[in-house]
């Protein structure tokens, strides 16, 4: 409910252009640099006090929040207020979680029988979703948002690249622990210079995305975190950490950083204001479930190569298994480049979209009413997918 809220207020306030990208930049820098700071906050917490207290952070944290919100922001509503598309929620959340519980179950090794069945009711569920969207009056996901490209291909990579960069955290919090031996906070303090790496380049990548446009940026971002994950995965039984996962880290600390600000520029290019919170939701839901779902699945592949070792318990065999891991977490990344590289290369320069001579957000060609029967695409986000590269 926060994430897509709070990019939604930013890509309402600053209309298409290099403003946008720069706040989108901090945003992203905000977003990916936390994700890993809390990797060195939690390992403090986890050694001091338990593992339990790391939920009570967001208490905190949620009341400063408030305060500062309630004195900051404007209040804005929608006169129209559509009517919750309840039905459609349901059957996607039902869908989505019984599909990350059947790629769970896989890789625990139960049984096909039961995985399958399992399998077969998310396919159902996930299609009755699709079905009931196309004939509800107020969809909750309006499948015309993704005639537009960056809406497309920015949701598709983003759910990629959450996924693979979690796995590969994933992984090398359990390679620092289990076979290097590291404790809690010695892995939490493992993260420290990605997270001053992140924090140093993703305020730039705004600037950077405007200069060279979301394609190049984000297909270049995603190749150094496939090469990162490839470095990962030459990890030994008996490797150290400065040599071994420092240097891979390092380039998933790079690739991060700037990858999300074009992501974010390129999925809500072209989407009217009235649409960029339907396109925020799609985003931070991809995110989100890219990395659930995605974890899963490079969870499933290490806990394949496992099993076909002698012993789960040998130190080998462990190493063997994030292996596996990080190199289907680089070939989803290499999936998700190749994708990205289809994206037009006018999105996020500004020669893309001219803001009017007023400046202000109402009388920015891609604000406002759409023509035609379709609402979620305005004649601005067609001339930006018909521009191409």
């Amino acid at each position: 409910m926060v994430s897509p809220t709070a990019l939604a207020l930013l890509t309402t306030a600053f209309a298409e252009g290099a403003r946008r990208n720069r706040a989108l930049g901090l945003w992203g820098a905000v977003g990916s640099a936390g994700a890993i700071a809390g990797q060195l906050l939690g390992g403090l917490i986890t050694d001091a006090l338990g593992w339990r207290w790391i939920f009570l952070l967001n208490v905190p944290v949620g009341i400063v929040v408030v305060l500062v919100a309630r004195s900051t922001l404007h209040e804005s509503r929608d006169d129209s207020r559509p009517r919750l598309d309840a039905g459609g929620a349901v059957l996607l959340t039902a869908g989505l979680a019984l599909a990350t519980f059947t790629l769970t179950r896989v890789a625990e090794g139960v049984a096909v029988g039961p995985t399958a069945g399992l399998a077969l009711a998310a396919v159902v569920l996930l299609a009755g979703f699709a079905l009931h969207e196309r004939r509800h009056a107020e969809p909750l996901v309006r499948f015309s948002l993704f005639r537009l490209p960056g809406v497309r291909i920015g949701t598709f990579t983003l759910g990629l690249n959450a996924g693979a960069l979690g796995g590969a955290m994933f992984f090398t919090t359990l390679y620092l622990q289990r076979v290097l031996g590291y404790s809690p906070l010695a892995v939490g303090a493992a993260f420290a210079p990605i997270t001053v790496l992140i924090l140093v380049i993703a305020p730039r990548a705004g600037a950077l995305t405007t200069r060279f446009g979301a394609r190049r940026l984000l297909t270049g971002g995603l190749l150094i975190l496939g090469l990162g994950m490839l470095a990962l995965a030459r990890v030994p039984a008996d490797g150290s950490y400065w040599i071994d996962v420092l240097p891979g880290m390092l380039l998933l600390a790079v690739g991060s950083g700037l990858s999300y600000a074009p992501t974010f520029v390129a999925g809500t290019s072209g989407v009217a204001e009235r649409d960029q919170g339907l396109a925020s939701g799609l985003l931070s839901s991809a995110q989100e479930l890219g990395a659930g779902l995605g974890l899963a699945v490079l969870a499933t592949v290490a806990a394949g190569s496992l099993a076909t070792s002698a012993s789960a318990a040998d130190t080998g065999s462990l190493v063997s298994g994030y292996r596996a891991g990080y190199l289907a977490a680089a070939g989803l990344m290499a999936v998700a480049a190749v994708v990205a590289s289809r994206l037009p290369g006018a999105i996020g320069r500004p020669l893309a979209v001219t803001p009017a001579a007023s400046g202000s957000v109402e009388d920015h060609p891609c604000v406002g009413a759409a023509p035609g029967a379709d609402p979620a695409v305005d004649d601005a986000g067609r001339r930006l997918g018909q521009l191409g590269p």
